[in-house]
């Protein structure tokens, strides 16, 4: 379709979805897959690099530094989501 092959985030697909610039059926199908995916991905990472490896103890996780604290965090993460939905939108679908 019109659409790139690209959508990796499920944020994405869903205001794909919402927009009306993709088909439910198809964004349940793409959220599936994404999902599938991101186990694959782990997968890799744990195979590759095991617990008793890491010297981080926090490998490919994301933990929020108490200095923020969870309400700036969750306000970050809003932001950029909007951020990159918005960028999605007006590099793919605007003509």
């Amino acid at each position: 379709g019109h659409l790139s092959g690209g959508q990796i985030n499920g944020a994405v697909t869903f205001s794909l979805v919402l927009g009306g610039a993709l088909p439910w059926y198809q964004g349940v199908l793409n959220v599936f897959f994404q999902l599938v995916g991101s186990i694959i991905g782990s997968l890799f990472v744990v195979i590759l690099i095991p617990c008793g490896m890491d010297q981080t103890t926090n490998l490919a996780s994301n933990i929020v530094n108490p200095k923020y604290g969870y309400r700036h965090a969750l306000m970050a993460e809003i932001i950029g989501t909007f951020l990159l939905c918005k960028v999605v939108w007006e590099a793919a679908l605007s003509p």
